[in-house]
């Protein structure tokens, strides 16, 4: 039987707040339900956004909630270099970034987002090719992009069933590295998961339209096992706006120095409550039955 493996990648831009908190139940209770390892791993690839100290406090909420992951990843991360810190591993993506190379067209793109037209009702936006044939070290601000194959993708989701897309269609060519010469997100999260072994990725649903790309890219990398999805509902202010940092949302270090305890943090988020059982280096189980999200 293969071993399930989740991770919960935050990325260290600002403080934990209630979403982080409801999505980490998510990821503890799926992981329960289906005996997976859970990794921690910082997704630090912005280095114009991301700062150590929220690294730190992103770490020791985590630890105060009592969302405990796989031993060994939150042990590395108290250190520098971290296999589960994505800015000590750049050698590891530009080697990923050779390999495709061989194997796609790369190319630098020089234009911009409102250059290009939405394809769909979740606002995505669809790159159509215009800069293929350009050099990658060309002039001026550009990112690098991989073309994608025209195939539709289909990838089990454990909430919501098969989920077929057509990322050629729907995004096109997929962004390799930014205007600041920084390895995107989309590449990062697929070679961080087929370094990790995670084969389980449970996220937010507004996260869903990455799946076929980041499937894409990583068999265009060389991966041949598939992995399974679990895409949960967000968690939404009383205003109806996604709970995020950019929206100065109430964070859980500013909950704590009001002197609420983990259970009424966890129970704030308003998914259910894990209890306080632990199994190796599992993390807390959830509370049998509650549905996630």
């Amino acid at each position: 039987m293969t071993l399930r493996v989740t991770r919960f990648a935050p990325s260290p831009t600002g403080e934990l707040h209630l979403g982080h908190v409801a999505h980490a139940i998510c990821v503890w209770r799926i992981a329960a339900e289906h005996n997976a390892k859970i990794v921690v791993r910082m997704e630090d690839h912005d280095r114009t956004r991301c700062k150590s100290e929220y690294e730190h406090s992103i770490l020791d909420d985590l630890d105060w909630l009592g969302f405990v992951p796989d031993a060994v990843s939150r042990a590395s991360l108290n250190s520098h270099p971290s296999a589960y810190r994505q800015s000590d591993n750049t050698e590891r993506y530009a080697a990923a970034f050779e390999k495709l190379k061989q194997v796609t067209d790369v190319y630098g793109c020089s234009c911009t987002r409102a250059m290009m037209p939405t394809s769909g009702p979740d606002g995505e936006r669809r790159y159509p090719g215009t800069c293929r044939g350009m050099p990658i070290d060309r002039e001026g601000r550009f990112v690098v992009r991989a073309r994608m194959p025209g195939d539709e993708t289909e990838v089990e989701d454990l909430l919501l069933g098969s989920l077929h897309q057509q990322p050629q269609h729907d995004q096109g060519d997929v962004a390799i590295r930014d205007v600041f010469g920084q390895w995107t997100y989309q590449f990062c999260v697929v070679v961080d998961d087929m370094h990790d072994g995670v084969n389980l990725i449970v996220r937010g649903e507004d996260l869903k339209p990455s799946t076929g790309r980041q499937w894409l890219l990583a068999k265009l990398l060389g991966r041949t096992a598939p992995f399974v999805t679990a895409h949960h509902p967000l968690l939404y202010a009383a205003d109806g706006k996604k709970l995020s940092k950019r929206d100065r949302s109430e964070t859980v270090r500013a909950m704590r120095e009001r002197g609420m305890s983990r259970e009424a943090v966890i129970a704030a988020a308003g998914v259910g409550v894990p209890g306080a059982g632990r199994q190796g280096s599992a993390a807390p189980r959830m509370s049998p039955g509650d549905p996630p999200g």
